[in-house]
């Protein structure tokens, strides 16, 4: 073969030297599966049979978009593909191997060096010295574990050994090794007719009388093998998988019943659970039912007080009218005598100062009459949050003092037990043992009661801040549909917190001359939607609002009465309403106003089905559109 390429001398010499290493193989063709796989080329993968990798050496050395040393190494290869073609020769190494599938037959007494050894003697003079992988690779298709040369005295003997492992599957390939050499004349019986002789070489399965001869064949097998039957092998293996199935049955077993302890305990903390939870009803309905009896008990209570008020109101004004009605006969007998007028006079002057007294007293019973009525919400709303925080303690004391008193009865029981005398039997010990069971599942149950509600917490933070990210792609979306600002829709999109300049621009009419109406008004809603969003301004104050604590505007602040003294209920109602809402539906606290999904009909915020309906209401409307 010319390695050389526009006439190159160090060209030719590099490919002589590749297809050296090649050849003694320092450079490795065929892996231990006996497939074949290109040593040039270090991004390719692919495995290979000998007749497709010499295609694939033949195509790139003789490419010519490839680099020369690629070119150089692959038609070496192909050289050394071609060379190890054994046609030219009738020995076994030299000939394709064609495998019996019925390996021969053997005595069940029969010893065999064990690991397997095939013994190949008279080896050809290109394989004596060499390296043992071309031996490993032209025996391949019989998966030889490993191929030692026998040396004697540090020289070469012109025989090796094929190991072909340890297990039954490397017995049947050593018995097809020795089968293939039979064939053609080349085994043992063939070796001993020939006196050890002839060009030929000659193969066989190492046997006891191998194992026990002299020389370097048999010091070599003493050295890496025993003697054992194949049966013997068999049975070892056998019993081996027995006892492995036998280990995993009591493991299966094992497992079985630690599944079938998990399971009572399961069903013992589920039942104890329940136990639990029917006692936190019980005490919530309880507490309900204490709830609506004073609920109940304060309503009828600041009824009678309204109705005593009304009464004394009646008398008043009866009164009021009885006076009134002597008044106007005295003023018809006024004229009767001047003794009856001074006497009038006096009289007037006594109904006069009578009816003052009487209008004082009615303005008293007034203001009395909303201090009790404030006096009755606030003691209402103080007794709500203290019941609401004398429940909330009970239930911490309740359940804390039940798990230590279980926990102080069990360590008193322990303690008991353990320095009573004449209790150490086998009986104690185990009763010791279950109450330091009990004691500990104790201990884990309020373990897992402060884990189990912390866990709740943080499922509740994740699902809400979940929502929230769905909320905020549903109106990316929607933004993007045409038509989404459809005036007519239930649901869209709206800036919670942000000023009505059309509030502004009725009363800037009305303040300023038509050209500056719109100018004034723009600078205006600019200026209040500063104010909204100055995070120091808190225009809220805490009031109970259907049953529940809440923020609601402070009606007394002095910015809001300015701005409503000034520009009118519109623009003021403009401003509160921006406010309450940033309040309500600004989960950040900022004042900033954000868009946010709106139910105008019922004015409130969209719910998450809603939205959802929206906008697949919007995407089959889109894709009618296109």
């Amino acid at each position: 073969m010319d390695y050389t390429l526009d006439g190159d001398s160090e060209l030719e010499a590099y490919g002589s030297d590749t297809y050296a290493l090649l050849l003694s193989g320092d450079i490795e063709v065929m892996n231990d599966e006996g497939l074949y796989r290109c040593p040039f080329c270090s991004d390719e993968k692919d495995d290979y049979n000998k007749y497709d990798l010499l295609q694939h050496a033949l195509g790139v050395g003789a490419a010519h978009d490839q680099q020369v040393k690629e070119k150089v190494d692959h038609r070496a290869l192909a050289k050394h593909l071609k060379d190890d073609e054994p046609a030219k020769s009738h020995s076994p190494l030299l000939q394709p191997i064609v495998i019996d599938p019925q390996p021969p037959q053997h005595n069940r007494d029969d010893l065999f060096v064990w690991p397997w050894m095939g013994i190949i003697v008279n080896m050809p003079s290109e394989y004596v010295g060499k390296s043992a992988n071309r031996l490993k690779e032209h025996f391949s298709r019989f998966h030889p574990v490993k191929v030692h040369h026998v040396y004697s005295k540090g020289r070469p003997t012109g025989n090796a050994i094929v190991e072909f492992g340890k297990d039954l599957v490397g017995f049947r390939n050593a018995l097809a090794f020795e089968s293939q050499f039979e064939k053609e004349g080349y085994g043992k019986v063939g070796w001993q007719e020939k006196e050890h002789g002839g060009p030929e070489p000659f193969g066989w399965i190492a046997r006891a009388d191998d194992y026990n001869a002299p020389g370097a064949i048999g010091d070599f097998l003493i050295k890496n093998g025993d003697l054992k039957t194949a049966d013997g092998i068999e049975d070892e293996e056998t019993m081996k998988n027995n006892k492995l199935v036998a280990s995993l049955s009591c493991k299966v077993i094992e497992t079985d019943m630690h599944i079938r302890a998990l399971k009572s305990q399961y069903q013992e903390r589920t039942v104890s659970l329940k136990r639990m939870m029917e006692q936190r009803e019980q005490q919530l309905q309880s507490y309900n039912q204490e709830i609506q009896k004073m609920q109940q008990l304060s309503v009828e209570h600041t009824k009678t007080i309204v109705d005593e008020n009304k009464k004394l109101r009646l008398d008043l004004q009866y009164m009021t009218h009885e006076l009134d009605a002597r008044s106007k006969q005295i003023d018809e007998l006024a004229a009767q005598t001047d003794c009856d007028r001074r006497n009038l006079e006096l009289e007037k002057q006594r109904n006069a100062m009578k009816f003052s007294h009487l209008t004082l007293a009615e303005q008293e019973y007034q203001k009395a009459d909303e201090n009790v009525l404030k006096l009755v919400e606030q003691h209402k709303r103080e007794k709500e949050t203290a019941l609401n925080n004398i429940k909330k303690l009970n239930e911490k004391l309740h359940l804390t003092h039940k798990l230590q008193l279980d926990i102080k009865h069990l360590t008193g029981k322990l303690e008991v037990i353990k320095l009573t005398p004449g209790n150490e039997t086998s009986e104690s010990g185990k009763r010791i043992a279950e109450l330091t069971e009990e004691l500990r599942d104790k201990i884990e149950e309020m373990d897992y009661t402060e884990n189990y509600n912390q866990d709740l917490i943080v499922q509740e933070k994740k699902t809400a801040v979940e929502l929230q990210e769905a909320r905020k792609l549903a109106i990316d979306a929607i933004q993007r549909f045409p038509g989404q600002t459809n005036d007519q829709a239930d649901i869209g999109i709206k800036m919670i917190g942000e000023l009505d300049l059309k509030a502004f621009s009725n009363v800037c009419r009305q303040k300023f001359p038509k050209d500056d109406a719109e100018v004034e008004s723009v600078k205006l809603c600019s200026k209040w939607q500063n104010e909204i969003s100055n995070p120091n301004w808190h225009p809220f104050v805490a009031a109970m609002v259907s049953g529940k604590e809440s923020e609601v505007i402070r009606e007394d602040d002095k910015k809001l009465q300015e701005l409503k003294e000034e520009y009118g209920d519109e623009a003021y109602a403009a401003v509160t309403t921006a406010l309450t809402e940033l309040n309500e539906h600004s989960s950040s606290g900022s004042r900033v106003p954000f868009p946010e999904m709106w139910n105008y009909k019922e004015g409130r915020k969209a719910k998450t089905k809603e939205i959802v309906q929206h906008v697949i209401k919007l995407a089959k409307a889109s894709k009618k559109g296109r």
